[in-house]
């Protein structure tokens, strides 16, 4: 089900995108990006992550060969730029796989979010049995909800996520939507 993607290895292509695994050279993207408040205010941490880029570069030394659960980043293809990160998860014992796509800002507006996600669905679908595909954008991220539904994906529930008490001071709850797009509904998408 799942191979051995080397540290910055390529995992899939779409058009213009590689999406492929970290390396410890990502840590200053991945910075940018986790203590970015416009970026980070949707998964709660208003004022970004509380995170070193030395924190960043252990993390990625310390992750698995599998492409799934570890940290990959979103590369343009005509440049080479790390624009983003993405995460797929092998589906649970409910047969659910979920993903996460988070874009520097000035990348927004450009439907990478749209082309990476697309991509983790495909390719959840192609190497493993899930039955859906899962994500919990932010009911405020009208941009992430736009891509959950540009991939097919469906609004099954909503729910809020709190932090632990000790983590109160620098977040906020997360009032959430879940969108799943259903492996019937993908296969008949690319029979269409």
């Amino acid at each position: 089900m799942s191979g051995k993607i080397p540290a910055g290895g390529a995992v899939f292509e779409s058009t213009r995108l590689i999406i492929r695994a970290a390396r410890e050279a990502d840590a200053a993207m991945y910075y940018a990006l986790w203590t970015n408040p416009r970026v980070m205010t949707n998964v709660g941490f208003p004022e970004g992550l509380r995170i070193t880029r030395e924190e960043i570069a252990a993390k990625i030394q310390g992750q698995g060969e599998s492409e799934f659960g570890r940290l990959l980043v979103v590369e343009l293809k005509a440049t080479g730029q790390a624009i983003g990160e993405c995460k797929m998860y092998l589906p649970d014992k409910e047969g659910i796989a979920t993903t996460d796509v988070k874009l520097l800002p000035p990348f927004w507006g450009n439907k990478f979010g749209i082309e990476a996600k697309q991509g983790l669905v495909d390719y959840l679908f192609t190497h493993t049995d899930c039955t859906a595909v899962q994500a919990d954008p932010s009911i405020n991220n009208i941009a992430s909800i736009k891509m959950q539904e540009a991939v097919g994906g469906v609004r099954v529930a909503e729910g809020v996520h709190k932090f632990p008490e000790k983590m109160r001071d620098y977040t906020h709850p997360v009032c959430y939507y879940v969108y799943r797009v259903f492996r019937t509904s993908w296969k008949q998408k690319k029979i269409a």
